[in-house]
């Protein structure tokens, strides 16, 4: 393995640990919660026929499971906090988003065994025009300009429920017209998060990109757009790349 799974685990947490600096106790919770994520992955392995799938459905089980404790928990201790999200409520449905390279191989396969072939085939096409002039190496610049909407948003909902990524089931808000705010302006004013539930996503991702490491896969989480167009192109050999360690489009 290139870094222990401690390196990978405190690089994938780097951007979360200044939130809680003054509370060391925090920091070590986070760590051990995601080396209990990447150990809880142990009986899935690369050779299993649905292998992407298994690690997705775990890793948004995990998610789910430990968002509904947290949250549970912050409304016990904030009277006022209360998620005002709904559905049928789509503003943050136009801003870029990362999931990892086997949530995307999981939202693939749902596609293909629940899509006809017209539509499977506008979605590729959608997923290609989203993707743009996406260069490598510049997923920065295509984060900061990107505001368009999902394409697999209809009428305001989302077609993919089941299988959304977990960036999207963190996206959180309490203040509705902050919301509105930030759609209008393309994202330009920030709707107010509380750190404790957004870092529910980041133990997920570190813990089971550092499981994937240990076979040689790169788990980083990358563009959702880029990375969809490719594998919907080309699942087969994108999925062959994957395993055999390259990364795929868009991811970090």
């Amino acid at each position: 393995m290139k870094n222990s799974l401690d390196e990978i685990i405190d690089s994938g947490l780097a951007h979360v640990f200044p939130f809680f600096e003054t509370h060391p106790e925090m920091i070590k919770f986070l760590r051990d919660m995601s080396l209990a994520v990447c150990a809880d992955c142990t009986n899935i392995t690369p050779d299993m026929q649905q292998f992407p799938v298994l690690l997705a459905e775990k890793g948004s089980g995990l998610f789910d499971a430990n968002f509904s404790a947290v949250q549970g928990q912050v409304e016990s201790l904030d009277p006022d906090f209360k998620l005002a999200c709904a559905a049928g409520c789509s503003y943050c449905c136009s801003s870029h988003i990362t999931l990892t390279p086997q949530e995307a191989f999981r939202i693939a396969l749902h596609l293909a065994a629940n899509c006809s072939e017209d539509e499977f085939v506008r979605l590729t096409e959608e997923c290609m025009v989203a993707t743009g002039n996406f260069v490598s190496g510049q997923l920065k610049d295509f984060a900061k300009t990107y505001f368009r909407p999902c394409p697999f948003l209809k009428e305001n909902r989302c077609s993919i429920y089941e299988v959304r990524p977990i960036l999207c089931r963190n996206w959180i808000s309490t203040d509705l017209e902050a919301c509105k705010k930030s759609f209008n302006t393309k994202n330009k004013v920030t709707v107010p998060q509380n750190a404790l539930i957004m870092v529910q996503k980041d133990l997920i991702f570190s813990g089971q990109q550092a499981y994937l490491a240990g076979f040689g896969i790169e788990g980083g989480i990358g563009s959702f757009m880029p990375m969809m167009a490719q594998i919907l192109t080309d699942f087969e050999g994108s999925y062959a790349k994957w395993l055999s360690g390259e990364k795929l489009d868009g991811q970090m």
